[in-house]
C-alpha cells in the first residue's frame, strides 16, 4: 500500500479565529494590540505569509482591520466548529 501526501501550501493564506485570553500580538494594519475581552466574541485574522514560495512570517489583524485593508491574503478561512464531546455511559 502506498501513501501519498499533499505538498505543503506555499502561498499566503489567512484564517479567522477567536481572540484567545492572553493574546499579546499587534495588528499589522493599525499597530494596536489584538486583545481578548471577556464576554465579547472578538475575532482576529491570522495570515501565514509566504515570499518566493517560502514561509516568511505570520501577521495578525483585527478582523475589521483585515477587511478594511482589502483582505490582502484572500478571504479568511473560518474557524472549525468544536462541539463538546460526551463520554459513553
Amino acid at each position: 500500500m502506498s501513501t501519498t501526501t499533499s505538498p505543503p501550501a506555499t502561498s499566503s493564506r489567512a484564517a479567522q479565529r477567536r481572540v484567545e485570553a492572553g493574546s499579546s500580538v499587534m495588528c499589522a494594519t493599525c499597530d494596536d494590540q489584538v486583545k481578548f475581552a471577556a464576554k465579547q466574541n472578538r475575532q482576529q485574522v491570522i495570515a501565514n505569509v509566504y515570499v518566493d514560495g517560502r514561509w516568511a512570517r505570520v501577521e495578525h489583524y483585527h478582523a475589521e482591520c483585515y477587511a478594511s485593508a482589502g483582505s490582502p491574503y484572500g478571504t479568511p478561512a473560518e474557524a472549525p466548529v468544536h462541539t463538546a464531546r460526551t463520554r459513553p455511559a
